[in-house]
C-alpha cells in the first residue's frame, strides 16, 4: 500500500512540472471541448436528418481546412518564436495576425467561389452568394480562434485555454438550440461561427493589452534576435507539412462526401469527433513542449521522451475503450451511425497510439527547426492516409478511412522509432548515421566554418567518424584536410565536445605537461550555430591503432609506447590523497546509484553489493590523484608506420553510435564525440585520449617504455596493473574527481584502462 501511494505521489509530482502542467491543461481543454462537441453533434443528429448534418459537417470541416491552410501555419511559428521574442512579442503577434487574417479572408472567398466544382452540395443548400459571404467572414474568425490558443500557451497561460474552450463549447450548444427554434437555414454552421466570434474578441483584447506586454518584460533577458528570414525558413517547411496534415484531418470528410455520399459523411464525422479528441492529446502536449523548450533546444530530446511517455499514458487506455466499445458508443447517435461507423471508430482510435510518436517527432523538429522532419512526417502521413482511403473506399466504405489512418500512423511511427533508436546494427545503422551526419553538416555549412575562424577558401571535406550524436570531418582547402571539424546537435553530444574542449585547454595550460602536450591536439575555434555546437582542432598524424596491433613486428613497440605515454601523464599530474567518506561518496556510491537506475530490479542488489565491496577495499587507502584516460583502447591510437619507431600522438575516437543508457562505471567513460584528434573529460576525472602514431614533429619516447609488456590474453590493450598492487579508479560524471590509484609503489602507473 505504501509503495502504491509513493508511486501515485511520484506520478502526480511529475505532472506539476511546468511543461507537463501546461500540456495537461491543453489536453483537458481538448477533452472538454470534445465532450461538449459530442453533445453538440448528438443534439444536431437528433434535431436534423443525417443528410443535413452531413452537409453542415462538411461546411465546417471545409471552413477549418481553408482557415488552417490560409494562415501559413502561423500558429506554430508564433508558438516557437514568441517565448524568445522578449519585448518584440506583441509586435510579432500583431503582424502574424494581420497576415493570417488577410490570407484567410481571400482563401475563404476563393473556396466558396469554386465550390460549384469541388463541393456542389454546399452551393445547392446555401446558394452561391450566401456561401461566399459565409466563408469570407468565417475563415478569418476561425483563424484568429486557432491562433489565440497557441499565443496563450507561448506566454505561459496555457491553463486559461480550458476555460476559454469550455465557454466556446457551451456557447455553441446554446446557439444551436436558438437557431433550431428560429428555423434558420444552415443553423448548425451558423451557431458554430457565431460562438467563435463571441469568444475571439475578449481573449485577444486580453492578450494584446495585458498578457503580451507582461510577457515581454518578464522574458527580456532571454530574448534572441528574430528575423523575417528565420520565421520564413521555419514557415516554409512547416507550412507545406501542415497543408498536407490539414488535408488529411479536415479534407477527408469532403472526400468521403464525394465518394460515398452525405449519409456516409455524417457517419465519418461522428467517428472523427472521437478520433480528433485522441489526436489532440499529443498535439497539446507537443505545444507545451515547444513553448517550454524554445529557449533551450538542447534539452528537447529529454522533453520529447517525457512527452511520448505521458502521452501514451493518457491515450492508450482511452483508445482501447473506444476500440472495444465502438458499437455501443455510436449507437447513442442512432442506428445509422452504429452500423456504418463501428469498424472505422475502432481503427481510428487505435491509430491514435502511434500518433503520439509521430506528433512528438514533429514538435521536436519545430523546436530544433529541422525542416526536413517538419515537412516529411505530416506529409508522409497525409499522402499515405488519403491515398489508401481513396483506393479502399469503394470496397470497404467508411471502414477504409479508419484502416488508412491506422496503417499510415504505424508505418511513419516505425520509421521515427528507427531513426531515433540509440543503436541500429549493420547497414541500416550506417545509413541512419550517414543521414544524421549529412543533415548536421548541411546546417553547419560554409557559414559555420567562417564563424569558427576558418580561412577563406576552406570547405568541409570527407567524413572521418562520429555517429548519431556527433560527426567528425576534415576541413581545409578543397581536396586537402588541414584540421578537423566536430559538430554535435544533441545535449549529450554537445556536453561531450564541451568537456573535450575544456580538458584540452586545461592540459595545454598545465606547466607540468609542457613537454607532453605536443602529443594531443589543440582546439582552433568553437562556435554555436543554431542548436549545434562545433569546434575545429588540429589534425594529428598517424595510422590506425588496431592495424598496428594486428601487425606482429609493430605490435610490441606499439603497446609499449602507448603504456609509456599514458604513464607519463599519470606521473606528472598525480598528488597524494587518503580516501575517506567524501571520496567514496563521489567516486563509488553516487556512480553506483546512477548505475542502479538503469538496471533491472533483480540486479540492483548486486550493484549495491559491488558498492559495499569497493568501499571496504578502498577506504583509508592513500592514492595518487591525477589525470587519466577513460577509454584507452586501440581504436584511440594513432600508430607509427614503422615497427622500430614508437612515436605517438594521443587522440580520442568514439563508437559510431553511442549506446544508451550511457555507461557509468568507477572509471571514466571516454566515448561520445568520434573521430581522430580530440579528448574529453568527465568532471575533473578524465584526461586525454591515448594513442600512438608516427609523423612529422613527433618525439621519441624514452627507452623505459620497453619495460612495459602486455600479458597473454590482453592483446590490443596496455597491461593492467595487479589489483593488490595498484588499482586505478577514473570516475564518471557523477564523481567529478580525477582518477586515483593506490600508491603502494613510488612511481606512477604503468598501465591504463
Amino acid at each position: 500500500m505504501t509503495m502504491a501511494v509513493a508511486r501515485l505521489k511520484g506520478l502526480l509530482a511529475g505532472w506539476r512540472a511546468p511543461q507537463h502542467r501546461d500540456g495537461l491543461a491543453l489536453v483537458v481543454s481538448s477533452g472538454m471541448t470534445s465532450a461538449v462537441g459530442l453533445l453538440y453533434w448528438f443534439l444536431a443528429a437528433r434535431m436534423f436528418p443525417p443528410d443535413v448534418v452531413g452537409v453542415n459537417a462538411v461546411a465546417l470541416s471545409s471552413l477549418m481546412l481553408v482557415g488552417g491552410v490560409a494562415h501559413l501555419n502561423m500558429s506554430h511559428a508564433l508558438l516557437r518564436f514568441v517565448p524568445v521574442a522578449g519585448t518584440a512579442a506583441r509586435r510579432l503577434v500583431v503582424l502574424g495576425y494581420l497576415v493570417a487574417v488577410a490570407l484567410s479572408a481571400l482563401a475563404g472567398a476563393g473556396f466558396a467561389l469554386g465550390a460549384i466544382w469541388w463541393a456542389p452540395e454546399l452551393v445547392d443548400v446555401a446558394g452561391y452568394g450566401a456561401l461566399v459571404a459565409f466563408f469570407a467572414v468565417s475563415c478569418p474568425v476561425w483563424t484568429l480562434f486557432s491562433l489565440q490558443d497557441y499565443v496563450l500557451t507561448a506566454v505561459g497561460r496555457a491553463t486559461a485555454v480550458p476555460v476559454e474552450n469550455l465557454v466556446f463549447s457551451l456557447l455553441k450548444v446554446g446557439l444551436l438550440v436558438v437557431v433550431t427554434l428560429a428555423a434558420l437555414p444552415g443553423g448548425i454552421a451558423l451557431s458554430w461561427v457565431i460562438a467563435t466570434a463571441l469568444i475571439v474578441l475578449p481573449i485577444n483584447l486580453w492578450l494584446l493589452l495585458r498578457l503580451l506586454p507582461a510577457h515581454g518584460a518578464r522574458t527580456a533577458d532571454r530574448a534572441v534576435p528574430i528575423t523575417v528570414g528565420a520565421i520564413g525558413r521555419f514557415i516554409g517547411a512547416d507550412y507545406v507539412g501542415a497543408l498536407f496534415w490539414q488535408a488529411a484531418m479536415m479534407g477527408l470528410p469532403v472526400l468521403v462526401l464525394g465518394r460515398l455520399g452525405a449519409e456516409a459523411a455524417a457517419a465519418y464525422n461522428m467517428v472523427w469527433q472521437f478520433g480528433l479528441a485522441l489526436y489532440m492529446v499529443p498535439s497539446g502536449m507537443g505545444q507545451s513542449m515547444i513553448a517550454h523548450s524554445a529557449a533551450d533546444p538542447g534539452k528537447v530530446d529529454k522533453a520529447r521522451r517525457e512527452t511520448v511517455r505521458r502521452g501514451l499514458m493518457l491515450v492508450v487506455p482511452v483508445a482501447l475503450v473506444l476500440a472495444l466499445g465502438a458499437p455501443l458508443i455510436l449507437a447513442i447517435f442512432g442506428p445509422h451511425y452504429a452500423s456504418t461507423g463501428t469498424g472505422a471508430l475502432a481503427l481510428v482510435a487505435l491509430s491514435a497510439i502511434p500518433n503520439v510518436i509521430t506528433a512528438a517527432a514533429t514538435s521536436t523538429a519545430r523546436v530544433r527547426q529541422r525542416r526536413a522532419v517538419q515537412f516529411g512526417v505530416p506529409t508522409s502521413l497525409s499522402v499515405l492516409t488519403i491515398g489508401l482511403a481513396w483506393i479502399l473506399m469503394p470496397h470497404l466504405g467508411v471502414l477504409a478511412v479508419g484502416l488508412s489512418w491506422l496503417l499510415a500512423q504505424c508505418v511513419v511511427a516505425s520509421v521515427v522509432l528507427v531513426m531515433n533508436a540509440p543503436w541500429v546494427p549493420g547497414p541500416p545503422g550506417r545509413w541512419i548515421d550517414a543521414v544524421h551526419s549529412t543533415a548536421l553538416l548541411r546546417r553547419v555549412g560554409e557559414d559555420g566554418l567562417r564563424r569558427l575562424g576558418a580561412p577563406a577558401g576552406w570547405a568541409i571535406g570527407s567524413r572521418m567518424g562520429g555517429g548519431s550524436e556527433t560527426v567528425v570531418v576534415t576541413v581545409g582547402p578543397v581536396g586537402e584536410g588541414r584540421a578537423l571539424l566536430k559538430a554535435a546537435d544533441t545535449a549529450n553530444g554537445q556536453a561531450e565536445l564541451r568537456q573535450q574542449t575544456s580538458a584540452l585547454a586545461e592540459l595545454h595550460a598545465d606547466p607540468r605537461l609542457q613537454h607532453w602536450t605536443p602529443l594531443i591536439p589543440r582546439v582552433l575555434g568553437t562556435a554555436e550555430i543554431g542548436d549545434t555546437f562545433c569546434l575545429t582542432e588540429t589534425i594529428l598524424p598517424g595510422g590506425s591503432g588496431p592495424d598496428a596491433l594486428a601487425d606482429p613486428p609493430r605490435s610490441g613497440p606499439f603497446r609499449s609506447s602507448a603504456v609509456a605515454a599514458i604513464s607519463e601523464l599519470h606521473r606528472n599530474t598525480a598528488t597524494l590523497r587518503r580516501i575517506g567518506d567524501a571520496e567514496l561518496d563521489a567516486w563509488v556510491h553516487q556512480p553506483i546509484v546512477a548505475l542502479s537506475r538503469t538496471l533491472p530490479a533483480a540486479l540492483r542488489e548486486e550493484a549495491a553489493r559491488l558498492g559495499s565491496v569497493l568501499d571496504a577495499r578502498m577506504r583509508g587507502q592513500v592514492v595518487g590523484v591525477g589525470w587519466t584516460h577513460g577509454d584507452y583502447l586501440p581504436v584511440n591510437v594513432l600508430a607509427a608506420p614503422n615497427a622500430r619507431e614508437r612515436d605517438h600522438r594521443l587522440v580520442h575516437r568514439a563508437p559510431r553510435r553511442p549506446v544508451r543508457p550511457r555507461r557509468r562505471d568507477v572509471r571514466a567513460d571516454g566515448g561520445g564525440d568520434g573521430g581522430r584528434g580530440g579528448v574529453r573529460a568527465r568532471g575533473a576525472a578524465v584526461a586525454p585520449g591515448g594513442a600512438a602514431c608516427r609523423g612529422r614533429g613527433a618525439r621519441r619516447l624514452p627507452d623505459r617504455a620497453r619495460r612495459h609488456r602486455s600479458r597473454p590474453g590482453t592483446a590490443g590493450l596496455p597491461r593492467l596493473a595487479r589489483p593488490r598492487q595498484r588499482v586505478r579508479v577514473a570516475l564518471g560524471p557523477d564523481g567529478g574527481q580525477p582518477g586515483v590509484e593506490p600508491a603502494q609503489r613510488a612511481r606512477g602507473a604503468a598501465g591504463s584502462r
